[in-house]
C-alpha cells in the first residue's frame, strides 16, 4: 500500500517537472524578446525624432510599447507560476522522503514548541528533532504550526474529536487541493510571531482618524493646486497670486501633526507585506471550496460576510500597506507635504480596521485550523492501513490490536496487543535492557495523542476513552533549580497521584519507576504509588528491572504481568520485541558489557 502511495507522490512530481519543463521555456522567450521589444521601442522613438516625423514611427513606437507592458506582466506571472511549480515538485520530494524514512532531515523540528514542564510532550518525542511535530508538520504559517502543536499537546472532548476525524477524513483524498494549499502558504513563509501579534493587537484597537472633519484634511492638496493654478494664470481678481502658499502651510503642519500616529500604525502593519499577501492567497484556496463535514463547514462559514469575500479585504489590506513603502524613499517627505501621502494611507487603513479589523484574528484562525487539519490528512493519506479510532464516552479504558509506533518505519515495526479493559488496570512491564519497554510505553502514549488529535492510529484496531495522559519517562535534573532527576521524577509521580485523587480520568505510562534511589527505597516506593493508582481507578504501563514488583500480581489481579525477551548467542543480543503475558526471566547487562569491551569475570 505504501508503495502505491509513493507511486502516486512520484508520478505527480514527475507531471509537475513536465509542466515546469514547458514553463521554462516560456520564460527563456520572454527573456530573450523583452529587451528585443525594448529596443524596437528606442530605435522607433529615434527614427520620429531624428530621421523624419512620420506617424508610422510612432506608431510602432506605439505598439512597441504596449507589448513590451504586456511582456513584463505575461513574465511576472511566468516567474511566479515557476515558483509555484518547484514548490510543488518539493512538496512531493519531501512527501516520498517522509514514506523514505528521511524525514529526520526535515528543518522544521517545531523546537520552539518544546516544554519540559508539560505532562507528556518531552517524553513523547512531541516536539524537536525526531519529533512526531517534525514528521507531520505541513503549516506554512506561525499560526498553523501552532494551532498543529496544540492538537498535539492539549486533549479535547469527545464531539470536537470526532469532528476533526470527520474533517480529516474529508481532506485526506483531496490532494491536490492540500500541495496547492501548502504551496501557497510557501510562497511567502509566514512564521514570524512578532509582526502577527503587531498585527493583530493594532487591528483589534479602536479606530482613529474616525472624525469626519479630520478626514476633510485630505482634500488639502486639492485646494493647494487650484488657488496656485488660479493665481499663476490670474484668473480670479480676488485671488491673490501667493495664496496656496496659506493651505500648504497647513499642509506642513497636518505633516507634523500625523508624523507619530502614523508612524506607530506603520511599525505594527508595515512589516507583514508578505504576510498579508499570503493570508489573502490561502483564504482564497478556501473560499471557493465546498465542504460536508460539521468542521470545515463551520470554518467555512465564518468567511462568509456581506460585502466583499475575506481574500478581497486582505488584499485591500495589502495594498494599503504597500504605500507605505514609500517612507523609505528619499522623495517621501516632498510627497508626503505635497500630497499628504500618509494621511491619506492612515485614512485608508484606519477605514480598513474600522470595517474589517475585528475579524482579522477569525480569518487567521480559519487559516491555521486548516493548516493543522491537513497536517493530519496527510498522515491518514499516506497511510489508508492505519485505523481510525474509536473513543467512547466512558470510563478510563484502553484496548488495541497490533499497536505499533507511527515513527518506526513499516519494514521494521512490530505491532503488539495491549488491553487496560477497566479502571485500575496497570500492566507491569519487564525485560532486559533494549528490549522494547520504553518504547511500548511511548507507542501507547503517541497513538493516543494521534488519536485525540483526530488523526488515524498506527494499529489494527484501537479504541479508548477520553483521558489525560501523564508520563514520567525520561526525567533530567534541573541544575537552575537544584533539582536531582530523582527529585523530580517524585515531582512527576506526584503530579500523576494527584491528577488521579482530583478525578481525573488518567493513563500514566511510567519508564523503569524510582530508578534514582536505592532498590530496596525503589521497591517500597513504587509498590506504594501502583497500590494508590490502582485504587484510585487510574490505568497505565509501568516498566521495571525490579521482578519483586511481579509479586502485586497475587495481590492485586488487575496488576497484570507482562514481559519482552531477548536472545543471547555468544556476542550477538537479538529481540523479537513481542510483548508476553507474564515475568521476564532474562538479563542481558552482563552480556552487553561484555560485547563493548568490558571485562567481567
Amino acid at each position: 500500500m505504501v508503495n502505491s502511495i509513493y507511486e502516486t507522490y512520484r508520478f505527480k512530481r514527475a507531471s509537475i517537472k513536465e509542466e515546469l519543463s514547458g514553463v521554462m521555456k516560456q520564460n527563456s522567450l520572454l527573456v530573450l524578446l523583452r529587451p528585443l521589444f525594448f529596443l524596437a521601442v528606442v530605435g522607433f522613438s529615434m527614427a520620429y525624432s531624428f530621421l523624419s516625423p512620420k506617424p508610422v514611427y510612432l506608431l510602432f513606437s506605439g505598439i512597441s510599447v504596449v507589448i513590451f507592458l504586456l511582456m513584463i506582466v505575461r513574465h511576472n506571472r511566468v516567474k511566479a507560476n515557476i515558483k509555484y511549480l518547484e514548490l510543488l515538485v518539493h512538496i512531493n520530494d519531501v512527501a516520498m522522503q517522509r514514506l523514505d524514512g528521511k524525514w529526520l532531515e526535515f528543518p522544521n523540528t517545531g523546537e520552539r514548541f518544546i516544554n519540559p514542564e508539560h505532562r507528556y510532550s518531552s517524553d513523547l518525542n512531541m516536539f524537536g528533532q525526531g519529533s512526531l511535530f517534525q514528521y507531520l508538520n505541513a503549516a506554512t504559517s506561525h499560526a498553523g504550526e501552532e494551532r498543529l502543536a496544540h492538537l498535539l499537546e492539549a486533549q479535547t472532548g469527545l464531539d470536537e474529536i470526532k469532528q476533526r476525524q470527520q474533517a480529516i477524513k474529508e481532506l485526506s483524498p483531496r490532494l491536490d487541493w492540500r500541495q496547492h494549499f501548502q504551496a501557497t502558504g510557501m510562497l511567502d513563509s509566514i512564521r514570524k510571531s512578532g509582526n502577527l501579534e503587531k498585527l493583530l493587537a493594532w487591528a483589534e484597537e479602536k479606530p482613529v482618524f474616525t472624525n469626519k472633519y479630520i478626514s476633510s484634511l485630505r482634500f488639502c492638496p486639492v485646494i493647494t493646486v487650484v488657488l496656485a493654478f488660479l493665481g499663476h494664470l490670474h484668473l480670479v481678481a480676488l485671488i491673490p497670486p501667493y495664496l496656496w502658499v496659506l493651505p500648504l502651510t497647513m499642509q506642513i503642519i497636518i505633516v507634523a501633526f500625523t508624523s507619530k500616529i502614523a508612524h506607530q500604525s506603520f511599525n505594527k502593519t508595515g512589516n507583514t507585506v508578505n504576510e498579508i499577501r499570503c493570508w489573502s492567497a490561502l483564504l482564497k484556496c478556501i473560499e471557493p471550496e465546498k465542504f460536508e463535514s460539521a468542521l470545515l463547514k463551520g470554518l467555512k462559514r465564518k468567511l462568509v460576510q456581506s460585502g466583499d469575500a475575506p481574500s478581497r479585504r486582505i488584499k485591500k489590506l495589502f495594498n494599503i500597506v504597500e504605500r507605505m513603502n514609500l517612507r523609505y524613499s528619499s522623495l517621501h517627505p516632498v510627497i508626503n507635504i505635497g500630497v499628504l501621502w500618509d494621511l491619506q494611507t492612515l485614512i485608508k487603513l484606519e477605514k480598513w480596521r474600522s470595517g474589517s479589523g475585528r475579524s482579522l484574528r477569525s480569518w487567521i484562525q480559519v487559516i491555521a485550523e486548516f493548516e493543522a487539519l491537513s497536517s493530519l490528512a496527510g498522515l491518514a493519506h499516506d497511510h489508508p492501513h492505519w485505523t481510525v479510532p474509536e473513543i467512547k464516552e466512558s470510563k478510563p479504558a484502553f484496548k488495541a490490536v497490533a499497536l505499533g509506533h507511527p515513527l518506526i518505519k513499516d519494514e521494521v515495526r512490530v505491532g503488539n496487543n495491549v488491553e487496560l479493559s477497566e479502571p485500575g488496570i496497570i500492566l507491569l512491564i519487564t525485560g532486559s535492557n533494549m528490549s522494547g519497554k520504553s518504547t511500548l510505553l511511548r507507542t501507547v502514549g503517541i497513538n493516543l495523542i494521534l488519536a485525540y488529535a483526530g488523526a488515524p492510529v498506527c494499529a489494527k484496531e484501537l479504541s479508548c476513552s477520553c483521558m489525560n495522559v501523564y508520563t514520567s519517562i525520561h526525567i533530567n535534573d534541573n541544575l537552575e533549580k537544584n533539582i536531582s532527576s530523582f527529585y523530580a521524577e517524585l515531582q512527576r509521580i506526584k503530579l500523576i497521584v494527584d491528577a488521579a485523587k482530583f478525578g481525573e480520568p488518567i493513563i500514566f505510562l511510567i519508564d523503569e519507576i524510582f530508578k534514582g534511589t536505592n532498590s530496596k527505597d525503589r521497591i517500597l516506593g513504587a509498590q506504594a504509588v501502583l497500590k494508590s493508582l490502582h485504587e484510585l481507578a487510574a490505568i497505565g504501563l509501568v516498566s521495571t528491572h525490579d521482578l519483586e514488583l511481579s509479586r502485586l500480581e497475587q495481590e492485586i489481579p488487575q496488576i497484570k504481568n507482562y514481559h519482552f525477551t531477548d536472545q543471547i548467542s555468544g556476542r550477538e543480543i537479538t529481540f523479537d520485541y513481542r510483548l508476553k503475558p507474564g515475568v521476564s526471566k532474562s538479563t542481558n547487562a552482563v552480556a552487553l558489557m561484555k560485547i563493548i569491551g568490558i571485562k567481567i569475570n
